[in-house]
């Protein structure tokens, strides 16, 4: 099948008194005006949805766009923590997500030195996030779930991970530990 051709009709080619010229240029005239009535209606729609679209496109986007945030948690009395041990800290709060409003829950490690000295881990293993727990008897953490160890320092000494486990910001007022959270 040949491809289609398309044939200009110029004025000055046209003889007016031929039969049919009259109605194949009314006939260009309107695949002009009807594609000119396409066009500026597209333009008009895109335009609309352009201006209607962005507030609306950050209203929706905006919430997942949010960096992460970060409180200070109180962990109680210092008094409270064991002189040279490592301590369980637990803490439970809501934040928003978004448009929902969650619970977040977990667990802190605090260990005390004898000058005083204190640091706090944070109980999520450097690997792939799982939670470490406090062996007493070996003095290191575990992570349960792929066999990493870390020492009483935070530092790993077998299994996957590679990085120590991160210390939390912290002080302490008013004889109150505070820990900087970030989620």
């Amino acid at each position: 099948m040949p491809p289609a051709v398309l044939k200009v009709i110029r004025m000055k080619d046209v003889n007016p008194h031929e039969a049919g010229v009259r109605s194949k240029i009314a006939e260009a005239g309107s695949v002009d005006q009807d594609r000119r009535a396409f066009i500026k209606t597209a333009g008009l729609i895109g335009g609309s949805a352009a201006v209607a679209g962005v507030p609306l496109a950050s209203y929706f986007i905006a919430p997942a766009l949010n960096k992460g945030t970060g409180r200070w948690v109180d962990f109680g009395e210092v008094a409270d923590i064991e002189p040279d041990s490592v301590s369980m800290l637990s803490y439970e709060f809501l934040i928003k997500d978004g448009w929902q409003v969650l619970p977040q829950r977990g667990i802190v490690w605090a260990k005390s030195e004898a000058d005083d000295k204190l640091k706090v881990f944070s109980s999520i293993c450097t690997h792939l996030s799982c939670n470490v727990v406090w062996d007493e008897e070996a003095k290191v953490f575990e992570c349960p779930c792929h066999a990493g160890r870390f020492d009483a320092t935070g530092q790993p000494v077998s299994g996957p991970p590679q990085r120590p486990l991160t210390v939390l910001d912290h002080k302490i007022e008013e004889g109150k530990l505070l820990a900087y959270l970030s989620f």
